[in-house]
């Protein structure tokens, strides 16, 4: 590869991925400037040249992630900058369950969850049929403790589900995939008390304050039929609340073939959702956290529970394989979303990330 300003670099967090993928690939692979104090303007240049000439995508064929080391990011918009190099098109978010705050063009925060709990493997938006291609996260801030991102290659952990259960892939196929709940309470676009979104933070983009409350109903049903999968329900009416609150059904596969290579993926959010309700206790019927919040695990998509020991041998997989991003401010990594899951360890410190999702060209 012949790379002027960006170059390979060694990074101690990478992992090798075992067979059938090639000896020398890792997970992620690594570049980083030739030279110190290497501007922006010449290494986006250079990411539009190995964008353009299919080198970015080689590699993320062969790596399914790459982290930028040395970068010197200074801001979101430099962060923007660097992101729309690569030459994809902007991924627009509908029915997002995650709060995030807008910051520069195409660039917000990543999950604002607190500090002090995970977030669990998962593709991006596994849980919806419209996704991202790529994911690229950008380290603002870095912790003192903690605050790894976690990846593992989908196409791998596939492989050894399969190989391990083999009746496991061929009940997601009989049972029609995996359903998943996404309950969005009413209240403001505003509200920073939850991670979580409210049913205008979801759906109400073009929801007026004047509307009254069939009109809003209406609109927010118009934004949740682009989501051809999706059935949902209005929830807790009342005087008080007369919108009510919303809860999404999503039925979907949990194996999808990686558009470029074929391969299957075990591309969903069955795990995160696993291990939440394990967090919350809510892994069986009838899902009630003690609050009495309904929130089950992903289950089959004909509504029954998927068996607790396939579950349990995904997590096994991806902890054996995962490589723990560990973050210097101003760097950035890109993830192929189709054949690489992500998550997030608590932390102690300032960690702040930022991220840009990207659909193909």
């Amino acid at each position: 590869m012949s790379i002027q300003v960006l170059r390979p670099a060694p990074y101690a967090p990478a992992v090798s991925l075992p067979a059938p993928f090639p000896q020398d690939a890792l997970l992620p692979a690594s570049l980083a400037p030739t030279r110190a104090g290497a501007s922006l303007e010449e290494i986006t240049a250079e990411i539009r040249d190995l964008s353009a000439s299919g080198k970015i995508r080689d590699l993320l064929d062969r790596h399914g992630a790459i982290y930028f080391q040395n970068l010197g990011l200074k801001s979101p918009e430099e962060f923007s900058e660097f992101a729309h190099a690569f030459g994809w098109k902007p991924h627009e978010d509908i029915g997002n369950p995650v709060r995030r705050t807008v910051l520069a063009k195409n660039v917000a925060t990543a999950n604002e969850g607190p500090n002090t709990l995970p977030v669990y493997p998962h593709n991006e938006f596994g849980l919806s049929p419209h996704y991202p291609a790529y994911v690229l996260f950008y380290c603002v801030a870095a912790p003192e403790t903690g605050g790894e991102t976690p990846i593992n290659n989908s196409v791998l952990l596939y492989n050894q589900l399969k190989d391990r259960h083999p009746e496991f892939i061929e009940e997601l196929e009989k049972r029609g995939g995996v359903k998943y709940q996404l309950f969005h309470p009413n209240g403001p676009r505003d509200q920073t008390s939850s991670a979580g979104t409210t049913v205008l933070q979801a759906y109400g983009q073009h929801v007026l304050d004047a509307d009254d409350t069939e009109t809003a109903r209406q609109k927010i049903e118009a934004e949740i039929r682009r989501l051809p999968t999706a059935t949902w329900e209005w929830l807790n009416q009342s005087e008080t609340n007369p919108l009510g609150d919303l809860r999404v059904w999503e039925v979907l596969p949990a194996v999808r073939n990686h558009p470029r290579t074929g391969q299957p993926t075990f591309f969903n959010n069955v795990v995160s959702r696993f291990l939440n309700a394990l967090k919350d206790n809510t892994l069986y019927p009838p899902h009630l956290t003690e609050d009495g919040d309904f929130r089950p695990p992903a289950l089959y998509g004909d509504g029954t529970l998927i068996p607790r020991e396939y579950l349990d041998s995904a997590v096994e997989f991806i902890y054996e394989n995962r490589s723990l991003i560990t973050w210097t401010a101003g760097d950035v990594v890109l993830i192929d979303n189709h054949a690489v899951q992500h998550a997030r360890e608590p932390w102690t410190g300032h960690r702040k990330l930022l991220a840009s999702l990207w659909d193909e060209a």
